[in-house]
């Protein structure tokens, strides 16, 4: 099976190996690049525990130091290999989404003991700070990068889209099927998907690309593409 990711590289490699071990071919074509965005030294002695949701925020940090003390919360195994080889040690796995996170914190961690820093992107699909201030918990967020369309696309991933030689593609936000939606129309390839399955985060997702011929939509939980490939 033909497996296209369109996430960035640092975000899929995890589960990219898995498939590959399994005799899969996979193609990483990241629709976004990502571009670090300037931020002031972050003083971590502030607080008790730090949120990462993509691993990317992860690499973009700087400067680094007096975390030891910090419980470290991430979404997903990729996430969580990332915070540990820059140097967090007490790192929690909470889920593969950002809904599960949330739940476990909120369960399991005292508003008025905790206070929390969020490290992400600029373009977010859940507001994680305002869902955690109106459960009371004191939390500030930080933002170290941003994303822009890649527009360096592989020519032989074109001629593999147009020869029907993808199986399945994954797309993991609206503004990933928005720019996605482009590149199919602008290489006029949209009659040549009918036998590629399409992967999408949520319906909401799935609604911008419905409109081409797929041979089939399904919705995927972060976490469990494995399972949706069955």
């Amino acid at each position: 099976m033909h497996i296209l990711f369109t996430k960035s590289q640092n975000s899929s490699e995890i589960l990219i190996n898995k498939l590959i071990l399994k005799g899969h071919k996979v193609t990483n074509f990241s629709i976004f690049n990502i571009k670090p965005i300037i931020t002031s030294e972050i003083n971590f002695k502030k607080f008790t525990s730090i949120i990462f949701t993509s691993s990317n925020s992860i690499y973009n940090l700087k400067k680094l130091s007096n975390i030891d003390h910090l419980k470290c919360f991430c979404v997903g195994e990729q996430t969580a290999d990332t915070a540990k080889k820059i140097g967090f040690k007490n790192i929690q796995v909470c889920g593969t989404n950002y809904f599960e996170l949330r739940d476990f914190i909120f369960k399991n961690f005292d508003k008025d003991e905790e206070k929390f820093i969020y490290i992400r992107g600029e373009f977010i699909s859940n507001d994680l700070e305002k869902d955690f201030k109106e459960k009371g918990y004191f939390i500030e967020s930080v933002i170290n990068y941003t994303t822009e369309p890649n527009l360096n696309i592989d020519p032989q991933l074109i001629k593999d889209l147009k020869n029907k030689l993808v199986d399945v593609i994954f797309v993991y936000s609206k503004r990933a099927a928005d720019q996605l939606l482009k590149i199919i129309l602008n290489n006029k390839i949209s009659n040549d998907l009918d036998n590629c399955i399409l992967n999408c985060i949520s319906i909401n997702v799935a609604n911008t690309l419905k409109r081409l011929k797929w041979k089939k939509i399904k919705i995927f939980s972060p976490g469990e593409e494995e399972l949706s490939l069955l």
